[in-house]
């Protein structure tokens, strides 16, 4: 009984031992696998084509001031534009080069081919000629072509090679992809070792004395080899980047001749038809840079003794070997969230080292080190989750088999170790979708309710909160958010003053009551609410939290006010004049008062018509909340002459004048109904003819307020009354109140007319004092043109 746990433990140690020696045994073998992949890599070409493609985007991102004594005359779309079609007459040149000659260039690059003469102007060949030779520094191209011995120069024009100070060869290298990086400065033709036309123009304009023709013709003629001393170009920067003229401009004097004094000028062609175009590292759009463009990034290479060179053997070798092993040894000690990130900071550290050294003309090709780097995680991720999921396996067969009462003891194998992690992990998604889905289902039916509710823990800690809660609090200028204190959420409420000093309210902002029918409170923008509180409890009953909500009774306690008020109204308003006739006429029959026949009617009339007046009001406000209005597009102009008509008897009778100003020269269009507008029209003038004294003046001005947005149709009315005071304009528009002092019969329902008529048209009404009268300003949109 004693031993057997004594080898269990030995097996298990056995088996801990046999794992780290496996895993460091793998660890070596992929160390010494990096290092022959490294060798292998790093200083082949097996990964050309992406290190050319890296090559070219670091290149095209280098940018270098380009030297200013190297001038590009080119011969643009301009210049071809006045000059006519190419290729143009031999005196145009020779008239470009006695004038670049006036300026004394240090060397002049004529990249323009002139293998045979012009049979049909002899002079202008001549005068082209002389030209050339005048200068003493020009330096003319020599073209290749093929014949059965191999490849051939082909030379110049004899009259003008003889002129020239020197010849060079225009022959570009390029790659396998067909991209120009470079050029042989020396290329054999027709048994003779040529300069390329970049070194034979440095080298001409570093000599004190031009050179004879035929001494240029006769250059080394023992050569080792087709090429050599290949200049890998250190592009300056993209087209365009060195100093460039048109050549037009030159012939025009647009550029002075001194421009050019001790400077390099090489004349060629960059208009888009002309054909002498490459693709290069360094190029437009198009991926395409002129040939003239090329030989000056190889003169200004030349010139500053810079060529791009490849790094040493060994280092290549060593930079495809060491981020890899960086990394295999970082797995040693790093988790694989750290190894991943170890793995991101070397490839970026790569790309920037390749960078830097291309900078200073050092090419160090990244592709063998960023292929190893990006090999080494996935594989020994892949080791180390094999070692892992391999003693997994045999920890679970061994607790399998060990275990007591098994009637069948399980099989280690990696079958059963896949169903083991299955099982689990579909238990794990499984209780993962159902919490998930609680979620939902909670969140869903919380952000359902039509009031805002907080949910909050004992602590009175928001763990919860729906989306009308979140619009609620965020009117209020506060940011709910998970752990803030409910108090603070609160804080802005304040409880009516029938609950003021009640201890509900004190303990609904510290330990939430549960019991009553809530707690009425005011926000800071007049809102009032309903707060009540509900607890919150766990499957086994202990307290979770609670459930605040806020619901906003505002239009509920308006509506109920409105009732009172409505009640009110009929119960003593409309009974007065009823019990005033009924009191008339019960004086009348017990004779205690004798009236004759007339003053009784017209007491029991006036009655009536205040009734039928309360009435009126009443039923109009009624219609104008409740009714369907039916717009249609008015003159306003119109509206109020209807409603001037209409209370002419009025004004008539008070012998009050009524007068509209209104400017001709805008049209006072709104969109509305008819009926309603008038009625409220009706209304403003009436209180202007009541209110006002008798023969008096109301004015009814209309204006367009161009600036409100949309425009507004403005109607001001202005009576020369006593006007208001200031606790009579706050409360004008309440149903049911009437000015102080007012002497007119009336219920108060005649300016809540006004303003519910026209906010249902989407406007605003007003009033102030203006000049010691009333003004009411009625302000509605314009309809659209």
């Amino acid at each position: 009984m004693v031993s057997a746990p004594v080898g269990e433990r030995g097996r298990s140690r056995w088996a801990g031992t046999r794992r780290r020696v496996s895993l460091r045994n793998e660890w070596l073998a992929l160390f010494f696998l990096t290092l022959a992949a490294a060798f292998l890599l790093g200083d082949g070409d097996s990964l050309r084509v992406p290190n050319r493609q890296i090559y070219d985007y670091l290149m095209s991102t280098l940018e270098r001031p380009a030297p200013d004594n190297i001038v590009i005359v080119a011969i643009d779309d301009k210049s071809i534009a006045e000059l006519g079609r190419w290729p143009w007459k031999r005196g145009t040149h020779a008239q470009l080069l006695n004038i670049l000659n006036n300026g004394a260039p240090r060397a002049i690059g004529f990249d323009v081919i002139l293998t045979e003469g012009d049979a049909n102007a002899t002079g202008a060949d001549h005068a082209l000629a002389l030209a050339i030779a005048r200068n003493r520094h020009v330096v003319l191209p020599i073209l290749t072509m093929r014949t059965e011995a191999g490849l051939a120069p082909l030379l110049p024009y004899p009259e003008f090679a003889t002129a020239a100070a020197g010849l060079g060869h225009i022959q570009l290298n390029f790659s396998s992809d067909g991209i120009v990086r470079g050029a042989w400065l020396y290329e054999t033709l027709g048994g003779r070792e040529w300069k390329t036309l970049a070194l034979a123009l440095l080298e001409n304009g570093d000599r004190s004395h031009g050179a004879a023709g035929s001494d240029v013709i006769a250059q080394q003629s023992a050569p080792q080899a087709a090429h050599r001393n290949l200049l890998d170009i250190p592009f300056y920067g993209p087209p365009g980047h060195f100093i460039r003229v048109s050549y037009i401009d030159v012939l025009h004097g647009v550029v002075p001749a001194r421009f050019f004094r001790d400077k390099y000028v090489l004349v060629g062609a960059a208009a888009s038809g002309l054909g002498d175009v490459f693709p290069a590292p360094q190029a437009n759009r198009q991926g395409l840079m002129s040939g003239i463009e090329l030989h000056a990034n190889m003169l200004a290479a030349l010139q500053d003794g810079r060529s791009i060179s490849a790094a040493p053997h060994v280092a290549r070798i060593a930079f495809a070997a060491l981020p890899a092993l960086l990394v295999l040894i970082g797995f040693m000690y790093l988790s694989p969230r750290y190894a991943l990130a170890l793995t991101g900071v070397l490839t970026v550290l790569v790309g920037g080292l390749c960078a830097i050294l291309l900078q200073y003309d050092v090419w160090l090709a990244p592709s063998a080190a960023l292929l190893l780097l990006w090999l080494i995680y996935p594989l020994w991720s892949w080791r180390r989750l094999e070692v892992a999921l391999r003693y997994l396996d045999e920890e679970t067969g061994r607790l399998a088999t060990s275990a007591p009462f098994s009637a069948t003891p399980a099989r280690p194998g990696e079958r059963r170790l896949w169903d083991f992690f299955e099982r689990r992990i579909d238990a794990a998604r499984t209780a993962t979708r159902r919490m998930l889905d609680l979620h939902q289902f909670v969140s869903d039916n919380l952000n359902s309710m039509p009031d805002a509710n907080v949910v909050i823990d004992c602590n009175g800690v928001v763990m919860l909160y729906n989306r009308k809660a979140l619009e609620l609090f965020m009117s209020l200028g506060i940011t709910p958010a998970r752990g803030q204190d409910v108090q603070l959420l609160l804080a802005p409420f304040h409880a009516t003053a029938a609950t003021l000093e009640d201890a509900l309210w004190r303990d609904l902002l510290t330990a939430p009551a549960s019991s009553g029918d809530g707690i009425e409170a005011i926000d800071p923008q007049r809102r009032m609410f309903m707060i009540r509180s509900t607890p919150s409890r766990q499957s086994n009953g202990d307290m979770l939290g609670w459930i605040i909500s806020l619901a906003d009774v505002t239009a509920l306690r308006a509506t109920l006010r409105l009732r009172d008020e409505s009640l009110n109204f009929i119960s003593h308003d409309m009974r007065a004049p009823q019990s005033a006739i009924l009191a008339t006429l019960e004086l009348h029959r017990s004779g205690q008062v004798a009236l004759d026949q007339e003053t009784l009617f017209r007491r029991i009339e006036k009655s009536v018509h205040v009734t039928l007046s309360l009435a009126d009001e009443f039923i109009l406000l009624a219609r104008a909340e409740s009714r369907s209005y039916q717009p249609e597009e008015l003159d306003f102009r119109s509206l109020l002459a209807d409603a001037a008509d209409e209370m002419w008897a009025l004004a008539n009778e008070r012998q009050v004048r009524l007068e509209t100003i209104a400017a001709d020269g805008d049209a006072y269009w709104v969109r509305g109904d008819r009926a309603m507008l008038v009625r409220a029209l009706c209304n403003l003038l009436s209180n202007a003819i009541k209110y006002g004294p008798r023969e008096a003046l109301v004015e009814c001005r209309l204006s367009i307020d161009h600036d409100a947005q949309p425009p507004q149709l403005v109607c001001s009315i202005h009576d020369s009354g006593p006007g208001l005071s200031d606790a009579d304009l706050a409360q004008l528009f309440t149903p049911f109140y009437r000015a102080t002092g007012s002497t007119q019969p009336g219920a108060g329902l005649g300016l809540t007319f006004v303003k519910t008529v026209v906010e249902h048209h989407g406007g605003s009404v007003g009033a102030s004092n203006l000049n010691g009268g009333a003004c009411f300003i009625m302000r509605l949109p314009c309809a659209p043109e």
